[in-house]
């Protein structure tokens, strides 16, 4: 890779690393939040239902724009737009106004994560195109492994305002690498219809007509929204179960944190790589089963520290090795619109995260954190049939040659 290359990649990645920090942080505070607002967890924790309705309605309506206008652009855009929801959120002292700002910065999200798939996909090829998607994946973990114990650490300084102060600090870094280093991009002007670009509803209608008419592209999805509903009905409320059932403190859940992202972060970098030996259905279907075990492992005997961690840090290398090739499998099934794909993909994302807190937000209440990972395993297993079905499609055979 030469030096151009890889300072964009820097830029992705750092990007990633700031919304993932920003998105993942709420979980272990969301305790210290619920006091602070004279709330109850599944109060607060709509906070992240709402971020997670937004990006996913969102992503849809913005994601094609990629495919139209310059990419540059719409990522400087999008992380402007995030940046300033998240200096709102550290200064808010309403629960309501936190929501809206919380929206206003999945919206943000929902503008820039796109593009950044959407740009790894046009611009590498080939194996790196699969090493770099799983590199700047890894961002996401490292912003558990790193930057969710650095804000639980700043608002045991003040309080989990000081999280979002230290967010939005980073997210200045994210804005300026991002327009040091995100390429130009020309619009996509497909071949097959040259008046594409005449009018910006017929794009639209283009765009999705040919994304949800292709087979392979809708299966994806409905793995991707499976599978992160499986893996966010765990983690949105292991901050909260931590903290009850070993009373720590919210910088001391933030430390639990460091075994599943440093875990995540390595099997993410290395996972194109694993996945060019197991091939993508493996990779993925392997990886799903693990999960779902793993996770019933934490229902069972997760009120032992000393076996929550190592479960924990199993299932962030099953995630870390499965969630990747999903994306990149996705990104290549209609490459003229990619774009419009990436879009629809973190909506199932997203979507899958809002169902996840909005459906386990009762059952950790009414019922027990174990009880939660019940259902997730239940979902990994669905996930890891959907992935044994992904046989025979072409698309795949041509994808695991890539990576």
């Amino acid at each position: 890779m030469d030096l151009r290359n890889l300072t964009i990649v820097v830029g992705l990645f750092f990007s990633v690393f700031v919304i993932g920090a920003d998105s993942f942080i709420i979980s272990p505070l969301l305790p210290a939040m619920a006091h602070d607002f004279s709330a109850s967890i599944s109060a607060v924790s709509l906070a992240v239902t709402l971020y997670a309705i937004c990006y996913a309605v969102g992503s849809p309506i913005f994601g094609p724009l990629g495919d139209r206008f310059e990419r540059r652009k719409l990522l400087l855009f999008g992380m402007s737009v995030f940046l300033i929801a998240t200096v709102l959120c550290a200064t808010v002292h309403s629960l309501t106004a936190f929501y809206v700002f919380r929206a206003i910065a999945g919206l943000g999200a929902a503008f820039t994560m796109p593009n950044i798939w959407a740009l790894i996909g046009s611009h590498f090829h080939g194996r790196l195109m699969g090493t770099v998607m799983g590199v700047v994946m890894s961002a996401l973990s490292l912003s558990i492994a790193v930057g969710v114990p650095l804000g639980t650490a700043l608002s045991a300084l003040s309080d989990w305002h000081m999280a979002f102060w230290g967010s939005a600090a980073l997210g200045v870094v994210a804005l300026a690498l991002l327009w040091a280093t995100a390429p130009k991009s020309q619009p996509v002007a497909t071949a097959d219809n040259a008046s594409a670009r005449t009018s910006l509803r017929s794009s639209y209608a283009t765009s999705y007509s040919r994304v949800l008419h292709t087979k392979p592209t809708l299966l994806g999805l409905a793995l991707t929204l499976v599978w992160m509903f499986a893996f966010y009905s765990v983690y949105t409320f292991l901050g909260t179960f931590i903290a009850q059932n070993f009373h720590f403190t919210t910088a001391q859940s933030g430390l639990v944190f460091i075994a599943y992202g440093a875990g995540n972060f390595l099997a993410s970098f290395l996972s194109g790589f694993a996945a060019s030996k197991l091939g993508t259905k493996h990779a993925i279907a392997i990886n799903g089963a693990l999960s779902g075990l793993l996770v019933l492992g934490i229902a069972g005997w997760g009120s032992s520290l000393i076996v929550l961690i190592p479960l924990l840090l199993l299932l962030a290398l099953a995630q870390g090795f499965g969630v990747p090739p999903i994306t990149a499998y996705i990104v290549g099934t209609v490459p003229s619109q990619r774009s419009t794909v990436t879009s629809l993909n973190n909506a199932m994302l997203y979507l899958g995260l809002s169902l996840a807190s909005g459906v386990g937000a009762p059952i950790i209440t009414g019922v027990s954190f174990a009880a939660v990972c019940i259902m997730a395993a239940v979902a990994f297993l669905v996930a890891t049939v959907l992935a044994c079905s992904l046989r025979g499609h072409k698309v795949i055979k041509q994808q695991d040659r890539r990576l």
